[in-house]
């Protein structure tokens, strides 16, 4: 399983790396007449740092990673590679010319069976089954809720592109502390204050200020479904808690 685990790990680094590549290279050496906007060398800046960070974390501070995809008494740095699965997540926040968003989706599918996968090991180590399921169900909506770096030209798009950029630093930060907490067997509840109330805050305003240009519906699907996962969840937790209590 683990050996299986790493797997994933390595098709969603391709995967996504291989996505970020096609687009950045397309965009400044075969754009034609393609001229790029403030926004365009912001995207594609953050792109490439992004990817370029996720290099040098690959080859330099992830050997244990390696090792594990063919000796499966070698484990990974769980810490370190999902630092560096989020420094990758990054740059497929930024909506660079020529993204392929299906192809995104696949690096992420890996990603998340990666998850689901862990959380069969965590749960067969002795955790909740429940929570384990529901918090891997509510970060993975939460996951999807973190808006994309899209280009606007509503009257206040300088604004709204800050806010963008601010929300998808700090929402992906939010993931991959989640995402290490998977892999390092503490998920048994994933539904933190904090991170949610950010994420609804951030969302509610992206979505606000652009809604007469354009609703991103995926955005608000998922940030309704993180919503009511949220509240189902501290409501389920704490009951099935308090029931522990007085059982005891």
């Amino acid at each position: 399983m683990k050996k299986a685990i790493s797997w994933t790990f390595l098709a969603y680094f391709i995967i996504l790396f291989a996505e970020r590549a096609q687009s950045i290279v397309r965009e400044l050496f075969f754009r034609g007449s393609l001229k790029l906007s403030a926004f365009d060398v912001f995207v594609t800046i953050v792109a490439c740092i992004s990817i370029s960070a996720t290099l040098v974390l690959l080859a330099g501070f992830n050997a244990d990673f390696w090792r594990s995809l063919f000796n499966p008494a070698k484990t990974p740095d769980y810490a370190r590679l999902t630092l560096t699965a989020g420094v990758i997540l990054l740059s497929g926040m930024m909506h660079t010319e020529f993204t392929i968003a299906p192809v995104q989706f696949v690096a992420y599918g890996a990603l998340i069976i990666g998850m689901i996968l862990q959380t069969v090991l965590n749960i067969k180590s002795g955790g909740n089954a429940f929570r384990h399921w529901f918090s891997l169900t509510y970060i993975t909506a939460f996951s999807m809720a973190i808006p994309v770096m899209y280009r606007s030209n509503i009257r206040l798009s300088v604004l709204f592109h800050v806010i963008e950029a601010v929300a998808a630093f700090v929402l992906v930060a939010f993931f991959t502390l989640a995402l290490r907490r998977i892999f390092t067997g503490n998920a048994n509840d994933l539904l933190s204050v904090i991170p949610f109330a950010s994420m609804a805050v951030l969302d509610a305003v992206i979505l606000a200020l652009r809604w007469t240009e354009y609703v991103n519906t995926f955005v608000l699907i998922f940030a309704v479904l993180s919503a009511v996962l949220f509240a189902a969840g501290k409501v389920l937790f704490y009951t099935a808690f308090n029931n522990k209590e007085k059982a005891i």
